[in-house]
């Protein structure tokens, strides 16, 4: 009989970003500690990579003997079932690793890997935004978009795993064309530097030369709330082609919520009003009127929440 004074179990989150894997431990959904990150790009193979996680991980039971378990999320394709990652296109050479197999092995820890949109969904229903609801939709805006499924209360992953994978959906049948042959795939319109290339076209077109560093989302924003008309009709269409795609999520599964995170997502109402409008007119009431449409609540902390939260969860016997 377990006690039910002891202490809630800690595990080692392990996030990998673009450039960068981020570590930290997680305890009762909270972010205890912050370890130093490494750079993908210090490393010249992924051999080199790996060694050098697994000292990090070493490094933070030395100091922390009470981790129980290991939660790592990755982008791309992972089975989060067979413990492999079929493919991580930031670093060389990470074609279908076993790499829960081998973190378990080293450490002698119960080890899990989860896609990374997978994990921040987890995160924000169990301890953010969606928090206290059965069925949830979340979406990262960020270079990429991504997504991830909380159905009938569980994380679902489809039947090969890859369920979530909003912004593959199309929003144009004869559109842009994408990754997977896809046309007018939403991420090919949404994904920040998409919408960097958008918005220096639409300066040029106006006669202003724009680098497409200065179009990044983040200075779009500052622009529109400065009274650039450009840059707020570059966030309404951007909301509005977000709105569109939402609104076949929504009249496919119904969610109770919605929740937004990513860097794209920062822009705030600039972004939420014209999707939110657009849900309404696309949508029955019946589906959008108790639904919520909300930013996400741990930010770029959410990665290392859900898969440290993953971790501790797949401790717990099944009931």
């Amino acid at each position: 009989m377990s006690d039910p004074l002891a202490a809630p179990p800690v595990a080692i989150g392990i996030d990998f970003g673009g450039t960068s894997v981020k570590f930290g431990l997680v305890q009762a959904g909270r972010l205890t500690l912050r370890a130093e990150s490494l750079s993908t790009l210090s490393y010249a193979t992924g051999d080199l990579l790996l060694a050098a996680i697994m000292g990090a991980i070493d490094d933070l039971r030395a100091r922390h003997p009470d981790v129980r378990a290991v939660g790592v999320g990755l982008p791309g394709i992972v089975d989060s079932r067979h413990g492999l990652v079929h493919h991580l296109t930031n670093v060389p050479g990470w074609v279908n690793v076993p790499l829960r197999d081998m973190v378990s092995r080293h450490t002698g820890l119960l080890t899990v890997i989860e896609n990374d949109a997978n994990a921040m969904t987890y995160a924000e229903w169990k301890y953010g935004a969606g928090r206290g609801r059965e069925n949830v939709v979340c979406v990262t805006l960020g270079t990429g978009v991504g997504g991830g499924l909380i159905l009938n209360g569980q994380l679902y992953r489809g039947s090969r795993l890859g369920a979530g994978e909003i912004g593959n959906m199309s929003i144009d049948y004869r559109g842009r064309p994408y990754e997977y042959g896809n046309f007018g795939a939403l991420e090919a319109y949404v994904g920040n530097t998409h919408i960097a290339e958008r918005a220096r076209a639409r300066y040029e077109a106006a006669g202003q030369t724009r680098s497409l560093l200065e179009c990044l989302p983040v200075t779009l924003a500052e622009a529109a709330l400065g009274g650039d008309e450009i840059a707020r009709q570059l966030w309404d269409e951007t909301g509005v082609m977000l709105g569109a795609a939402l609104a076949d999520v929504i009249w496919l599964l119904n969610p109770d919520a919605i929740v937004l995170g990513g860097g794209v997502a920062l822009a705030g109402e600039l972004l939420f009003e014209p999707m939110r409008r657009t849900i309404r007119e696309r949508t029955s009431p019946v589906f959008h009127e108790a639904l919520d449409v909300v930013p996400a609540a741990l930010g770029s902390d959410a990665g290392l929440v859900g898969c440290g939260a993953l971790a501790v969860d797949a401790l717990l016997p099944v009931r």
